[in-house]
This record gives structure tokens, sequence and C-alpha cells, in this order.
């Protein structure tokens, strides 16, 4: 057995440059003047003892205008590891050509959509995973990011253990890992700003976590972390992120997997040290893209019809996480807490930004925090409806996974890049 990890690195503009709404949104990209994370992340790959693996790693930008700075930046800090695994760099170069060669195909007659292969926005990052480690024909997709580190030299020999085993008489095809916070717990902190009090997301978290320190090893989760999965070849070839989804882009693959009966079993052995650097991402921005991502969860489960051969998920199945968040009271804790928010801003609790004027910081954070009540009632709301969508989505991953599996052409270039 033979696995790629795979690990999207995000990169931003440099370090004083202001804040551009435009740019597409991450929890903390690296800014193009620091180091970042990556040659961590790379260095601890060098522990695993089992070595029956390659390493893909993704060089997404905020921004086009970007692209070819932050190719040159990944490939700087990649090539010393080069050495030491088979190691390629997928860039936004890499992904055009991809895309242009699969349009082709589609002018021929083959009904596939290159809009599947792109680097901008988390579910996309997270499917060129899945394609990237078929073109380099591994059975196992790990899935890992560069603010992480490994810790557990046998990592990889406990995925290939759980991969091959089975779990109530069924094939374990979908395993969830969790991570070690910097202090060594899984728990998550609480939250120490006044206006996330009525936010429950991390209280409802840190319930889901409790099965982590229970028995058995395996067992079904409500939870999955996007920087700790591993997806055996039957499930990526069949199942896909939901490109709509513009954060939560792992919870809501759990959800796509449960659809056509697919278990992610979480591994209560199988850790990794999360250790995310500072984020330079506005809170009001932050919380926008949680905003669109719990009103498209809860509509996508609202809109199922019964469609033979996927059976129907309820919210009470992803409880305590994310269910909490998925519920009728969604707006109403959407409402209170951008109405503290945007207090705090008022109040400067939230930070002055370089070369910007107090009093300008905080009329931009409080407009902007009141925008997120308007949004998450009426703009956030899906235009069309996300379970027939993804339903259609999904049968177009599974064309384009299929002639991705046959087609060599794509598959040997970068099987030449390791």
């Amino acid at each position: 057995m033979r696995a790629s990890i795979v690990i999207p690195s995000y990169w931003g503009r440099s370090s004083g440059e202001s804040f551009n709404k435009n740019d597409a949104v991450y929890d903390h990209p690296t800014p193009l003047d620091f180091e970042g994370t990556l040659g961590r992340a790379l260095q601890s790959i060098s522990l695993l003892t089992n070595r029956d693996f390659n390493v893909v790693v993704l060089a997404c930008a905020t921004s086009p205008d970007i692209e070819h700075l932050v190719e040159e930046k990944v490939r700087a800090i990649a090539a010393p590891y080069e050495t030491f695994f088979p190691l390629a760099v997928v860039s936004h170069s890499v992904e055009k050509g991809m895309r242009d060669y699969v349009a082709g195909q589609q002018k021929e007659g083959k009904a596939l959509d290159p809009a599947l292969i792109s680097l901008t926005g988390y579910s996309n990052i997270r499917n060129m995973c899945l394609i990237v480690s078929e073109l380099a024909r591994s059975e196992v997709a790990v899935l890992f990011d560069d603010d992480q580190v490994y810790e557990d030299a046998a990592y990889l020999d406990k995925v290939f253990e759980d991969i091959d085993g089975k779990h109530e008489g069924k094939p374990v095809r979908a395993v969830a890992g969790y991570y070690l916070q910097p202090d060594g717990g899984y728990l998550v902190p609480p939250p120490t700003d006044w206006w996330m009090s009525e936010w429950p997301m991390v209280t409802a978290m840190n319930q889901a976590f409790s099965i982590i320190g229970s028995e058995p090893r395996l067992k079904l989760t409500p939870f999955v972390f996007g920087g700790n999965m591993a997806l055996h070849r039957d499930v990526f070839h069949k199942i896909a992120f939901d490109p709509h989804v513009r954060r939560g882009e792992d919870i809501d693959y759990l959800v796509n997997c449960k659809f056509f009966d697919i278990d992610f079993l979480l591994d209560n052995q199988l850790a990794i040290k999360h250790l995310p650097p500072e984020s330079h991402i506005p809170a009001w921005a932050h919380f926008r893209e949680n905003i669109y991502r719990f009103v498209y969860a809860r509509e996508k489960l609202r809109r199922q019809v019964p469609v033979e051969g996927l059976r129907r998920v309820e919210v009470a199945e992803l409880d305590p996480y994310p269910g909490r968040c998925m519920r009728d009271d969604l707006e109403d804790l959407i409402y209170k807490t951008s109405v503290l928010m945007g207090l705090s801003c008022l109040h400067g609790a939230l930070g002055v930004k370089p070369g910007m004027k107090a009093g300008m910081r905080e009329e931009t954070e409080f407009q902007e925090s009141m925008n997120n009540i308007q949004l998450a009632r009426f703009d956030a709301q899906p235009q069309q409806d996300p379970f027939r969508s993804y339903l259609e989505l999904r049968s177009a991953w599974e064309e384009l996974m299929k002639f991705l599996a046959s087609d060599e052409t794509l598959a040997r270039e970068l099987q030449a890049a390791f």
C-alpha cells in the first residue's frame, strides 16, 4: 500500500500590505516576506519510519497577482527535502496546465469538467489533494497541513493498519485523526474575547472531542480535521469536497460520505501536533466565513430528498459539533455575536491596523460586523439547491477521476516531478 501525503501551503501578500477584501480568505496564510511553517512540516515527515509514501506540496496564493512569487517561494523551501523523500510541488501554473489538458479532452467529446481543477478556496484545494493522489497512483490520500508536525514515527503504519481493516463488518475507507494543541492537549482553549460569549462553537467542539479520550480506538465521529485525515482510493474516486463550501470543508466531506453510507472513523491514536501561526485576518472576516459555512451546511441537510442509493442524514448525527451550529437558532446566534463584535470594535478591542487611524479602523470594523447580520439573513442563503447541486457535482467528479485513473499524460508529468 502506498500513500500520498499532500500539504496545502497558503501564502498571502507581504506583511506590510493591508488586508484586501478581494483576496481569498484562509485562516492564516503566510505573508510572502515570512519564512512560514512549511519547512518545519516537511522536516517532521522525515520522522516517519514507514517510507511507502510520496509528498506533494500545493502552493496556494490568496490572489492571482502573487501566484508566481508564491511558486518561487514554495519551491525554494521544498527543495532541500527532495533528497529525503519523493517530493513534488504543484503550483498555480501546474494547475492551469492540468485544467487546459482536461478542457482539451472535453472538446474531444469526453464529459469532463475542468472547473473541478482549482487551487483557490478550501474545498477546491482539498479536491486537488485527491487529484494529485490519484495522479501519483497512490492507494491512500493522507491530508496534512503546513502548520502541523508529525511527532509519532508510526503515524503512517497506523493509517495503513486502519485502512486495511474492518469495522463492524465493513471495510475501513475513511479515517480521521485529531490535533494536539501546543500544550499537548486536544481540547480547544476557550475564547477570551467577550464578544464570543454567545457563539457556541468552541464549547460544542470540546464536547465532541471528548470521544478522543474514550475507547474503542476506532469509533464513529461527527467531526474530522482537514489536516489529519486518510482516504482510500475507493472513497476519493467517488466523493468530492463541495466547492460551494467556503470553510468547514472537512466536516462537509464527512456529511457527503454519510449520504453514500461511508463512515468516517476516528482513530484515537492518530494524532498530529497543530502549531498555527498568528492570524492576520480581521475577526469580522473570519466570522463571516463561519456564517456562510453553517448556513450552507444546514440548508444542504434541509434540502435532502429521497434518492436511490443514498441515505438521509439528520443533524442529530452531527451533535454536539457541528450540529449545535446548524439548528433553527443559527441566525439568532449570528445576530447576537455580530452585535457584540460591533460593540467590541467601537471600544477598540480588536486592535488598530498598521497605517490606519483608530477612528477609521473602528468605523470599518463596526460596519463590517453589522454587515454580517444582513449577509446571514440574505446573501449566505444558497441560491441553488445545495443537496441537488452537490449530487450533480459528485457525478462530474466521478467522471473526472475515472479519466485521471486511466489517462497517463498528467500522471507521468506529476511522477516525473518526484
